[in-house]
Formats: structure tokens, C-alpha cells, sequence
């Protein structure tokens, strides 16, 4: 990882995904969204994570996790490494999802990098 961040054009792409994932008690139904933002070569730059309960513990967490992750690819970290710490990491809410390329989420944190890889091995593949 670099000590300097690649900094983002002031306009750049982005795409943004819902995701739900149904949790047991008392979670329920989880819905979330997350925004990846690109650098004009299409590497992701920056994650932003909202939870649909605005203000709650999880939502803080979320937030603050989406932050560290972007910092960490401004500063050089590949997503590769950033999935193989974070994803399949388990704990609550986890779940079914409604996405079949990720039909079973171990945590928002294991549902967000596990689409994000495959979201780039797609990209990639179109290369």
C-alpha cells in the first residue's frame, strides 16, 4: 500500500447496487445499498454503504467500514487482497439474498466484496 492517495476526478463513474438479505431475529430482512465509485480506467476507487435503517449501529459501522475500504484502494491495495480479507467474513445480519450469484450472504461485509470480485471479473473478462 502506497503512502500517498490516487486522488479521483471531480466527475467519474460509478455504479450503485440494493442489495436484501434475509436474516434471522431480530434482524429480519436486511436491506442495503452500496455505490462503487471508478477511477477513469475503471479500477474501483471508493465504496459507499448505506444500510436502510439511517442511524443505527449498523449503519455507523457500515459507513465507517465503506471508508477505511476506500482509503485503502486509493492508497494502492487491489481488490483482490481487500476480498480475500473481508470476504466470507461471518457474523450477523447473514442470510439468503435475493441475488443469484450470491445466494447466501455470511455477513453485508461478505455480500459486498464477494460482488465486487465477481463485478471485476466480469469487467476483466470484457477486456
Amino acid at each position: 500500500m502506497n503512502d500517498t492517495r490516487e486522488r479521483l476526478p471531480d466527475t467519474r463513474p460509478s455504479i450503485t447496487h440494493k442489495a436484501v438479505i434475509r436474516a434471522a431475529a431480530p434482524f429480519g430482512r436486511v436491506k442495503f445499498f452500496f455505490t462503487v465509485g471508478f477511477y477513469p480506467d475503471g479500477r474501483p476507487a471508493e465504496l459507499f454503504l448505506h444500510m436502510d435503517e439511517s442511524g443505527s449501529t449498523l449503519d455507523g459501522f457500515a459507513d465507517s467500514w465503506s471508508i477505511a475500504i476506500s482509503i485503502a484502494l486509493q492508497r494502492g491495495e487491489s481488490l483482490e487482497s481487500l476480498v480475500k480479507k473481508f470476504g466470507y467474513q461471518e457474523f450477523e445480519p447473514k442470510g439468503i439474498t435475493e441475488d443469484q450469484e450470491i445466494p447466501f450472504a455470511r455477513s453485508v461485509v461478505d455480500y459486498v466484496m464477494r460482488w465486487m470480485e465477481i463485478w471485476e471479473r466480469k469487467r476483466n473478462a470484457k477486456d
